[in-house]
Parts: structure tokens; sequence; C-alpha cells
């Protein structure tokens, strides 16, 4: 007997519960029927979490098929223009964060919101965000995060987020945060062009009521299907962030290992820290073959030691390369919120590489390819 639905009983839930039967194009019922089927082989979750992780996919289908409804009322939505993106992505824990939530201060930046992702209509408008019951709960959320919690990962509310939730109504999403190896080990390999087909589907519907239309994206896991979101995003440039892997690896095996939804019994967190050594470098590997085929004069390469020894320097290289003005006053928003968000003004994440089965000298043996390919600097 199955602990899980199947993916039609799924669906015919969100459509009873939305009382819509559009979901939308794309490929999205091959991501839900193996990602069920990985969670029922693969997840070691304790049954007390059930109904919540099965709640969000059931969340995520309501959300398609009320897109699907707001475009059938707004057919106007089709037309609304996305200029860019600029797009950060690369290793985990590499400032991909800091580096986004510094950008997300420029006015001329539309940024991908999480709290507008996990309930994407209505659209927001401007006259209205702020007070928005969407945008309050995000910030009730983000108030009752444990110090440690902070200390591991920094969350703005408005500063443009990892698009988990788009990729997630598509059931084409890392899921780093679930027990399904097998999910993950598909999705690397899958062809996301239907995918981000459907992501530009949703963030024109994001934007048509509220600019600007320059849009800024952050996303670590782009780096595994770079020439799908180009395809989707013809005009993308991207901004690569870079560190020694020693410091990434155990660090986002901490992350995880913090966010992912109880286990029954005790996890292993070897088997977890292999795991995400393995997936990152298959990810590493897909970003560059990319490069080679999308034209390296698309990338601008971004070196954690460079963003925190000279912010300044780096914020002026990244808008020198993107031929955008840097006003002085956003320059100096900028450089305010990083002094007050430095390295360690949070607190400490604090974990070991041994911790996960892992250990310094195998992570940079493993990943010598990636430290020689872009120069890394390995850290003391």
């Amino acid at each position: 007997m199955r602990r899980y639905p199947s993916a039609n009983q799924l669906l015919d839930e969100a459509a009873a519960q939305a009382g819509l039967a559009d979901f939308g194009p794309g490929d999205f019922r091959d991501g839900l029927a193996v990602l069920l089927d990985s969670l029922e082989r693969d997840g070691d979750l304790d049954p007390g979490t059930d109904a919540a992780v099965i709640g969000d996919f059931r969340r995520r289908l309501v959300n398609r098929l009320k897109v699907e409804a707001w475009y059938g009322e707004h057919p106007e939505v089709a037309d609304v223009p996305v200029l860019g993106p600029v797009d950060i992505n690369g290793l985990p824990r590499t400032g991909t964060t800091a580096l986004a939530d510094m950008l997300s201060l420029d006015p001329r930046f539309r940024c991908l919101r999480g709290w507008e992702q996990a309930e994407p209509c209505p659209p927001p408008t401007p006259d209205d965000e702020a007070n928005d019951p969407r945008r309050l709960e995000f910030i009730a959320v983000q108030e009752r995060r444990s110090p440690e919690s902070r200390a591991k990962h920094l969350v703005e509310v408005d500063a443009t987020m990892e698009d988990t939730e788009l990729l997630g109504m598509a059931f084409h999403g890392q899921q780093m945060v679930l027990p399904v190896a097998g999910y993950r080990d598909w999705w690397r390999e899958a062809d996301l062009t239907s995918t981000y087909q459907y992501h530009r589907r949703v963030v024109k519907l994001l934007g048509s009521r509220r600019p600007p239309q320059l849009w800024l994206f952050k996303a670590p896991h782009h780096k595994f299907h770079l020439e799908a979101l180009a395809a989707a995003y013809p005009d993308i440039r991207f901004v690569m962030t870079h560190r020694d892997p020693a410091k990434v690896v155990p660090s986002y095996s901490s992350l995880v290992s913090s966010i992912t939804p109880p286990a029954a019994g005790e996890r292993d967190l070897h088997r977890l820290g292999r795991e995400i050594s393995d997936h990152l470098r298959s990810g590493l590997l897909h970003a560059i073959d990319a490069r080679k085929s999308l034209g390296e004069d698309r990338f601008l390469d971004v070196h954690h030691r460079e963003l925190v020894a000279d912010p300044k320097g780096t914020v002026r290289r990244i808008y020198a390369w993107l031929g955008f003005e840097l006003t002085p006053a956003v320059e100096r928003t900028i450089l305010d919120w990083q002094q007050a968000n430095r390295m360690g003004a949070a607190g400490t994440h604090r974990y070991t590489a041994e911790q996960f089965g892992l250990s310094t000298a195998q992570i940079r043996a493993d990943y010598d390819f990636y430290i020689r390919h872009f120069d890394v600097a390995v850290e003391g």
C-alpha cells in the first residue's frame, strides 16, 4: 500500500479545491510522478510531516490552476515585456544571496520575491504590496526563525530569491529539502526547456501590474540547466560566483540537514554529505559545458574572496560589465547594507566536513577540475 498519493489523485484534489480544470502547459505531470515515486521509495520522513509535504505539492497545483484562470481573464498578460534578466548563479554558499540582496536594492531591478512566488495570483501592485497579506505572512515567518537559522542563511523580504516555487509549480525543481535522491538523479539530466518557458509565463504574470520590467534572478541551481534557462530568456546575462568547494560543500550540507523535515529515525548525515558533494559537482560540470555553447561573453565570474574583501570594487565591476550606471545613492545604499550584513554579523554558522563523512582533501580532489578552471582560491 502506497504511503503517498498518486499524481492523478493530487491533480483531482487540486482541481476540486480550486474549482478549476486547466493546469496549463508543460510536462509537469512527469515531474510530479517522478517526485512522488521517489518520495515513496527514497523518503525517510517522519509520518507527521506527510500532510505538510503533500500540502505543498497540492498548493503548487492550485497555483497552476489560478495562473491559467488569470491568463484567461487577462489575456493581455501574454504581451507583458520581460527585460534582461540578470541571473546570479554558481555553487551555493559562495555569496549568491549576499550579492542578490545587494543588487536588489537598486530600484531599476524587478525582484522575484519569495512571498509572491508562493502564491502568484493575484499579481502584486505597487500601491498595496507593502501590506499584502502574503508579504506580511512571509515577514511573520522570518521573525520566528531561530538565531541559529539566521546565522546560516540571510533572508530579505523584498530581495530576489531562488525560484524554488516557480520551478516547484512545474515539478522540475531541485527539491533539495526533501529526501528524494532518485528524483534528483532524474532532474539533473532532465530537459527543462518547457519548465523555463512556464517560468517565464509566471514571471510575466507577476510583472503585469508591478514594474519595472528588468528582472533580477538568483538561484545556484540554475547552473544545472543554463541552456534551457537561456532559451526562455534569450537576453539573459549571468553572474557566476565561486568559492573554495571545501568550504562550500560542508556548509551546504549543514544548511540542507537543518531545513529538511524530520526523519522517522536518525538521518544518515554521511550519506547526505556524499550525495550533496556529488550533486554539486555534477552541476558544475553541466555549467562548464553550457558556458561553451552559450558563450563566455555572457558570463561574469565573481569570487567570494573579492566580494568580501572589496565589495565596492566588486559591485562597480558588475555594473561596468552590465553597462549600467551605478548612481552614488544606489552605491551608498548597497555598501551600507553590505557593512551591516557582512560575514558573521548575524552569528557564526558552525559545521565540519567530518560531520558529513567528508574531508577537505577529498573535496578539493573531487573538485580539482573546478578549482583549476576558474582559478578558485583555496581558503585556510
